[in-house]
């Protein structure tokens, strides 16, 4: 059937994609550590991934939605192949400038946000809704996969075959997904997508409509808020955890490996299980035992950040993590309709992503000025807060039909 033939090419493109992005991450800070001998401005690079979902990732929403979806992701899968080759040729010359280095980078991460968008639109085109919980659960969990394996697999590449072919691979792997997307199946609604050039004018209307639609609907605006607290407590300890495992607590460098896998183990667990829960549980159940859940996991380690509490509290948070994103990606698709979804979703994550810097150098600094436990303390305080939020209120009991949820109704433009 056409439709599980296209979720299958969506999957394996996912896959793809993902593993470039990998890549990338390493290849980038290598490659400025190699020219500066700076560990701040390798580690700036690395942190550059996630400026464009602020600065870009409202505007990119819009484009998702006016746009032909599938054509937009392999336009960004075959401008990331480009953009890759040009700084392997960069990593070939004796001195490359560290300006186009960063140049490359900023502009290579501006193509994450303009695809997801798209690809959660394309997703809601192509799998049906009895589906989707499935199809989200699979993405949920293959990406905490890659997230396990993928500094290994990153730094691996990177080590072996230096930044230059490295980045020569990494763009062979984006132009792998953008022939995969093509192979799905042209979509009638295409025909009436506007062209590239018409999706970039006047987007003030459509990116207020993104807002609307977020903040007019209560559960959606309740949601959106309690995730940027859960963003902002995740990473004040996240940012952090290289120092707080090898610098502050002094174990090696393997014990951080250990805790991050078991993060990725808990998550790909948890992916495992949402579908079967969902079928039997509310998204507003899910969103509510995952926020409990990664409340008392940031709580644990104020006791102490020894590895045989800490790796188990980092795998109930990988699995708490599944439970909120999945129950959160579910409902989400049930309340908002195709055509605004690409709005929707970038508003959504611009919103929390905003968190991420802000909670970096704010948990940094408890963690240097204090200790370890008041960093584990105070993010686990403030997801408590999330979780009693989301408990008590609207959030919590989303999951019914629209029609019957209190206070919950189909946007509309």
């Amino acid at each position: 059937m056409a439709e599980r033939r296209d979720e299958y090419l969506l999957r394996a493109a996912f896959i793809v994609s993902t593993c470039g992005d990998w890549v990338f991450r390493f290849a980038m800070p290598m490659l400025v550590l190699q020219l500066t001998d700076s560990a701040f401005l390798a580690a700036f690079t690395y942190a550059l991934e996630f400026v464009p979902y602020v600065l870009v990732g409202l505007f990119s929403g819009v484009v998702a939605d006016r746009a032909d979806r599938r054509r937009l992701m392999t336009g960004c899968d075959l401008a990331s192949a480009v953009v890759v080759a040009g700084i392997g040729l960069l990593c070939l010359l004796d001195s490359p400038p560290v300006p186009a280095v960063y140049a490359a980078a900023f502009v290579l991460a501006c193509m994450r946000p303009l695809y997801f968008p798209a690809f959660q639109g394309f997703l809601m085109e192509r799998v049906p809704e009895e589906r989707r919980a499935v199809m989200n659960a699979w993405v949920q969990g293959s990406e905490s996969l890659l997230n396990m394996l993928g500094p290994i697999a990153g730094i691996s590449v990177v080590a072996f075959l230096g930044p230059a072919a490295a980045s020569g691979v990494n763009a062979v792997s984006f132009a792998l997904s953008a022939v995969l997307i093509l192979l799905t199946a042209a979509s009638p609604a295409a025909s009436a997508a506007a062209p590239l050039r018409e999706a970039l004018r006047g987007m003030g209307p459509d990116l207020l409509t993104g807002f609307r639609l977020l903040f007019a609907e209560p559960v959606l605006r309740s949601g959106t808020i309690l995730l940027t607290l859960t963003n902002f407590a995740v990473h004040a300890v996240e940012a952090n955890l290289v120092y707080v495992v090898t610098g502050a607590t002094g174990q090696s460098g393997f014990v951080l490996g250990l805790v991050v896998a078991a993060q990725g183990a808990g998550a790909v667990a948890g992916a495992a299980f949402v579908p079967r829960l969902l079928g039997r549980h509310s998204e507003g159940r899910l969103l509510t035992v995952g926020m409990g859940a990664l409340a008392a996991a940031l709580l644990a380690p104020a006791l102490t950040a020894d590895v045989r509490l800490l790796a188990p509290a980092w795998a109930v948070a990988g699995a708490a993590t599944s439970l909120i994103v999945v129950g959160w990606f579910t409902y989400r698709q049930k309340v908002v309709d195709a055509e605004y979804m690409g709005r929707v979703v970038a508003v959504n994550r611009a919103v929390s992503f905003a968190a991420i810097l802000p909670a970096a150098l704010l948990g940094g600094w408890v963690a240097a000025a204090f200790a370890p436990a008041a960093l584990f303390a105070g993010a686990g305080l403030v997801q408590a807060l999330a979780f009693a939020v989301t408990a008590a209120g609207l959030v919590g009991r989303a999951g019914r039909s629209p029609a019957a949820e209190p206070g919950v109704r189909q946007p509309v433009p």
